[in-house]
Formats: structure tokens, sequence, C-alpha cells
């Protein structure tokens, strides 16, 4: 298995960073973010990029919402911190009307916000074209998500390593499919291994301490609740699968 040796100690997994409140439990205030990113520069934790480290945090964003450059990018750069977003190429500087929301849909960063980002050291990664969960579709759908996402992350901005499995669901023969279209890291997982990157999913109702006990793993009767909250509120992601699968 060293050829799969895992790169890093785990990733957060962060969605929208907005002021505004939303009605749903995938999105943080800029004032949470701040206090999280102060956390890890009190600790000394370091922030890491894929593949730079055999240790260390990766700060992820699902999906590539606009306000990542909006509210997150002025935060990242105000601590020196670097970060990977995931997008869902087909609606880069769209609308996500991929998801079912309550109140007005949101824009997806544009092209130009992602150029000034990277220019900074923000990396891109693979969130598939469209955000279908890959366990419903046939071996045609999943090869058509993993490749032409990652051909056009590639011409627009020169290379795609990562992938973001949509709904954090991968099987065993997705996996293979991922790492046979040439990615080198996959987030979602049990973090056995590089294509299992193990993401850590900050809410909303995370405060300071539930932030270092997943950052840290402990104490670890209180990391085993917050990782069950995880998996019941990953559950609720279900009304967008089904949305996805009627299409």
């Amino acid at each position: 298995m060293d050829g799969l040796r895992l790169p890093v100690v785990k990733a957060l997994q962060f969605h929208r960073i907005t002021p505004e409140f939303q009605f749903c439990g995938t999105w943080n205030t800029p004032a949470q973010f701040d206090a999280f990113l102060r956390f890890l520069q009190e600790k000394d934790i370091r922030v890491v990029l894929p593949g730079d480290s055999d240790d260390g945090i990766v700060i992820t964003f699902d999906d590539g919402e606009r306000n990542v450059y909006e509210y997150a990018f002025p935060i990242l750069k105000k601590y020196g911190y670097k970060a990977i977003v995931f997008l869902v190429v087909n609606y880069v500087g769209k609308e996500n009307r991929w998801d079912v929301t309550v109140g007005r849909h949101v824009q997806h960063v544009s092209w130009d916000e992602i150029m000034e980002m990277k220019q900074w050291g923000i990396e891109f990664g693979s969130h598939t074209l469209t955000h279908r969960n890959m366990m419903t579709l046939t071996k045609e759908e999943v090869a058509h998500e993993l490749s032409e996402s990652k051909s056009i992350l590639e011409k627009k901005l020169g290379a795609c390593t990562s992938i973001s499995y949509p709904f954090n669901r991968a099987s065993p023969s997705i996996i293979r499919k991922v790492q046979d279209t040439g990615y080198v890291y996959g987030f979602g997982g049990n973090g056995s291994d590089r294509f299992t990157i193990k993401k850590e999913a900050i809410y909303i109702t995370d405060t300071v301490r539930t932030f270092a006990t997943k950052v840290t793993g402990h104490p670890r009767l209180f990391y085993r609740y917050e990782r069950t909250k995880q998996r019941i509120i990953n559950y609720f992601t279900i009304a967008t699968m089904l949305k996805k699968q009627g299409k």
C-alpha cells in the first residue's frame, strides 16, 4: 500500500461561507471561519495542499460557490493559508440549479475569479460535471463525469489532480475509475489511502471546541459523537440526490 500512502492527516470540508442565514447545515459565517483559522494558527497546526507533506490539514470547499471567493478567500489570505476548491464544472459562473434549496439559488464562482484565486495559490479540483451521485450512474456516465470535468479544468487551469466525491459516495469500482482517469487524490471515505482521504465536515453548528475535536480527534468520545452527527447531517442530502436521479 506504499503507493497509496495517505498524504495528509485529514481534510476539513467547508461548503458555503456567508453572513446571511441559510436553511441548511452546510454553511458557516465569515466570523466562524476566521475563528477556526485562528485556532489552527494559534495551535501551530500545519495547513497544506495535497502532496505538500506527509502530515497536516487540507482546507477544502465543495461546490465552488461564489461566496467562497467573496468571504472565505480574504480570510485565507489574512492567515496565509492555501486551500483547494472542488468545482461542479458545468456550473462555473452559473446558479446552483443542481441543488435542492430553500430560498434563492446561489451563484458559483466564475472563471475570472477562479484565475485570481489560483494566482494567489488556491488549488482547484473536480466535484464532477453535474454533482450527481455517481453510485447511481452507469459506467459510461461515471467515466464522462470524471474525464470531462478533469479535461475542462486542465484546459482552463493547467492541472487537475484531485476530486471530491459528490455526497462523499464512491464505490471501489468508481475509485478504480478515478485512478484510471489520472486523478492522484480522492477526497471522501475512511482515510485508508490517498483515494479515500477522510473529510471532516464543518457546519454552522460547530464551535471552536467542536472544530478542535474534529481537527485533533480528541477527546475520542466527543470525536465519535461528532462523526455520528456528520453522518446524520449528510443523510439529509438525499433530497438533492433524488432530484439528480429524477433528471
